[in-house]
């Protein structure tokens, strides 16, 4: 499998969670609203359950940002350096953002394992609150991992959006 192949199914897998996270969300706010407005009574722990799939969505959006070439970066120097420069520096700021989400997975990782270690659970749905702070982890690796694979191969990396 060529390389540009697996990072289209890899964003095709994480667009289709991250679209059902926002629609199961919504439908929880919805049902929520339904009952209260009708019925007279909310569905129990639905507003924090939209609250953790719009934490799962956005996080993985923040992965799906960078494999659409939709992430935020400094133009400024762009007409400062000679454009033949371009690709080197492109390679380099694939390889310092790769260096940067690394680090911020490491960091996920441990505030997650010391979530764990103390059992924080979420007060209203009463479930431990670690798996989801571990898409924490999976988005800043995964991020990572991308931007490494820009800067082996160039031509893997999206047009700018």
């Amino acid at each position: 499998m060529s390389l540009q192949r697996g990072l289209r199914l890899a964003q095709a897998a994480e667009m289709a969670v991250a679209v059902a996270a926002l629609l199961a969300a919504a439908a929880a706010l919805v049902a929520d609203l339904l009952g209260r407005e009708v019925f007279g009574r909310g569905i129990f722990g639905a507003q924090r359950a939209a609250v953790h799939l719009v934490f799962l969505a956005g996080m993985l959006g923040f992965v799906l940002a960078a494999g659409c070439g939709a992430h935020l970066r400094v133009k400024a120097t762009d007409a400062l350096l000679p454009e033949r420069w371009t690709p080197w520096i492109d390679r380099a700021s694939s390889v310092v953002s790769a260096l940067l989400l690394f680090g911020l997975a490491w960091y996920a990782a441990r505030f997650t394992l010391q979530t764990h270690s103390v059992g924080e659970r979420s007060v209203i749905l009463d479930l431990p609150i670690w798996p989801l702070q571990a898409v924490m982890v999976y988005a800043f690796a995964s991020t990572g991992l991308r931007y490494s694979a820009y800067a082996w191969s160039p031509a893997a990396r999206p047009l700018e959006a």
